[in-house]
């Protein structure tokens, strides 16, 4: 699978010259006390780039990435910064958050993972329009819930994707990502 979203490490994300790209995966599960030093580095690097009147995008995303996996409610954090950064860094923040959503299967992931890419649309070059379009798409099939589910891979929930996929009748090819007539979960 060429098209696989690359692991970004939310540890160099302020090291980078370059903004962080928008056709990467944030969303590699973290132990919390590796949660804790991203908290920490993040707090830091925003109190560096404050002095320095730099951008917060990448600190504040490190923030965000660092909540989730210490498994904080990050919903008002996720709010706050879509609300603060600059109209084009609103797709960065759309795509992080669901796949930190989709990581655990949440429910949500999949309406921000479309507002995020649509967001992102023209800002990707081709290989990278692909690349997410694909990703999303087999993403898609996932059942999402209420509860977290143990988090995983991109590479562990494409397979699942790809099972679901292939369990499907041959006429119905999209399962629905939250069942309602669901009784046993």
């Amino acid at each position: 699978m060429s098209w696989v979203l690359p692991d970004v490490d939310p540890f160099l994300l302020v090291t980078r010259p370059a903004p962080p790209p928008l056709a990467g995966w944030y969303a590699a599960p973290m132990a919390p006390a590796l949660a804790a030093e991203l908290h920490s580095q993040a707090r830091q690097a925003q109190q560096r780039q404050l002095a320095d009147q730099g951008s917060l995008l990448a600190s504040r995303l490190m923030g965000l990435i660092a909540g989730f996996w210490q498994d904080r409610a990050i919903d008002l954090d996720y709010r706050s910064l879509l609300a603060t950064v600059l109209p084009e860094q609103q797709a960065l923040v759309e795509l992080v958050y669901g796949q930190l959503l989709i990581s655990r299967k949440l429910s949500g992931a999949q309406d921000h993972l479309k507002r995020g890419f649509i967001l992102a649309t023209p800002m990707l070059k081709p290989a990278e329009y692909f690349a997410v379009l694909r990703c999303h798409e087999m993403l898609s099939s996932l059942v999402l819930t209420e509860r977290p589910s143990v988090a995983q891979t991109l590479p562990s929930l494409l397979n699942e994707a790809r099972v679901i996929k292939q369990l499907q009748p041959a006429g119905r090819r999209h399962m629905p990502s939250h069942r309602d007539d669901d009784t046993l979960g």
